[in-house]
């Protein structure tokens, strides 16, 4: 029999939240109420704290003693410790990358065809999705569940910041050919040149989110808490 996924309602109410901060219709920092929201969504204020869970766990949503619920926002900082983490983490996967399992190259194929479909269609909060996702699955030659748990806390922050620098991007689509280039070079097993161009992609995207981050003057230290 074939597996079927149910969705709740929570997930259901997070993926209208998810798009709603992704698209810029909540803007980072803006404070919330889950009584507001589960009333303008028409659901119980239990399931509106499912779905705040769930946002909070992904890093797009922020829970302060003080301050409650509000929407993230993400600072240079930040930004300088999550390429940290990610540096660590996806180069130490990608010289471990000896064995190949064919069924998560083909996945990792897909993610850059998922991609490259997203950017011709100008859908950048799915385009982002892919690339994360890509990036995601090369974690998992480290065989560490905890580690990819680490670092799928550490790229969630990153989304609203990578969706606004495909938006102003000039030519998005000219990422294409470097993920092409970094999957090319693991499947063929070049790890060390595989390691190279990963590791100038992630410094360049770096760059990029931090450039956009200071023309948009987004202050360079958190605001205490």
């Amino acid at each position: 029999m074939p597996h079927i996924h149910r969705v709740s309602v929570a997930d259901q109410v997070a993926t209208v939240v998810r798009q709603q901060i992704l698209t810029g219709e909540l803007r980072p920092g803006t404070s919330l109420q889950e009584l507001h929201l589960a009333a303008s969504l028409g659901v119980s204020r239990n399931t509106m704290r499912e779905a705040v869970r769930i946002l909070c766990l992904e890093g797009l949503l922020l829970r302060n003693l003080h301050r409650g619920l509000a929407v993230a926002q993400l600072f240079l900082k930040d930004v300088q410790e999550i390429y940290q983490v990610r540096r660590m983490l996806e180069l130490a996967a990608v010289s471990v990358a000896v064995h190949r399992k064919p069924a998560l190259l083909e996945q990792l194929e897909n993610a850059v065809d998922d991609y490259e479909k997203a950017i011709g269609e100008r859908d950048f909060v799915r385009a982002v999705s892919s690339d994360f996702h890509f990036h995601s699955l090369l974690i998992r030659f480290l065989d560490n569940k905890r580690l990819e748990a680490l670092y799928q806390k550490a790229i969630g922050e990153l989304r609203m910041g990578m969706v606004m620098v495909d938006r102003t991007h000039d030519n998005p689509a000219a990422l294409i050919p470097v993920h092409r280039k970094i999957f090319e070079l693991l499947r063929t097993g070049k790890l060390k040149q595989c390691a190279a161009a990963l590791e100038k992609h992630l410094a360049d995207s770096e760059a990029r989110l931090t450039g956009v981050m200071r023309r948009q003057a987004v202050p360079s230290t958190r605001v205490p808490q």
